[in-house]
């Protein structure tokens, strides 16, 4: 995940053939290895050989690192102009954030620790808000799809009355809490990478959407 959203803002800027030999090494790990076809979702963890663990972690699906996983795997695609790997990707996205959205409360859980005893971690955290927000902002910008649109409201809604929130008695962006974040929360750690990682993103897309007054950019 780091290896490819950091290479592929570098070979942005500059082509460079062992970073671009890292970066598809990391992109096909991704896809092909860790994505498990049994619930079609991705395993967080595998053997280094890549094979499934022979024990419960094999049942491991972390969806908040999934969901930023293929939110960066979607910019590379754009970066490549990659259309199938766009495709796939966009679907896999679409997959994990559909399982992982809490149906009662709002809002993306960040980990399913066992798929088939649908065991989750129930507390929450914006930067998996956040994460959802880039990838369905570059679907809609290439494809204008619907699915897209209506996930970005839904989550930009829950974001800005959940984690934004003047109860707690200040003007302050809030990292994450419990299932319903209603326990305040720890108020010595400021999200210092996602956050302001959104709102570039954010702003690179609109500008764009805007240049090309509201028209996609398919690949």
């Amino acid at each position: 995940m780091i290896l490819t959203g950091t290479i592929t803002q570098m070979l942005a800027m500059h082509p460079d053939g062992e970073l671009e030999r890292i970066l598809n090494h990391s992109v096909g790990a991704v896809m092909e290895k860790h994505f498990n076809p049994e619930f079609r979702l991705n395993n967080e963890l595998l053997n280094h050989d890549y094979s499934r663990p022979a024990n419960e972690l094999a049942q491991f699906v972390y969806t908040g690192h999934c969901i930023e996983t293929l939110a960066i795997i979607l910019l590379e695609a754009v970066r490549t102009r990659n259309a199938d790997l766009f495709r796939t990707a966009a679907e896999r996205f679409q997959r994990h954030t559909e399982v992982a959205w809490d149906e009662v409360y709002g809002g993306a859980l960040r980990s399913l620790n066992n798929v088939d005893q649908d065991l989750w971690e129930l507390n929450k955290v914006l930067w998996a808000q956040e994460e959802t927000l880039n990838g369905c902002l570059l679907v809609i910008e290439s494809t204008g799809s619907p699915w897209a649109r209506e996930l970005y409201a839904r989550t930009y809604r829950y974001i800005r009355s959940t984690y934004y929130i003047p109860r707690w008695g200040f003007s302050f962006w809030i990292s994450g809490g419990d299932r319903k974040v209603t326990v305040q929360p720890n108020l010595e750690r400021v999200e210092h990478y996602h956050h302001p990682k959104n709102l570039m993103h954010s702003l690179l897309i609109l500008d764009r959407l805007i240049r090309r007054g509201g028209k996609i950019s398919p690949l």
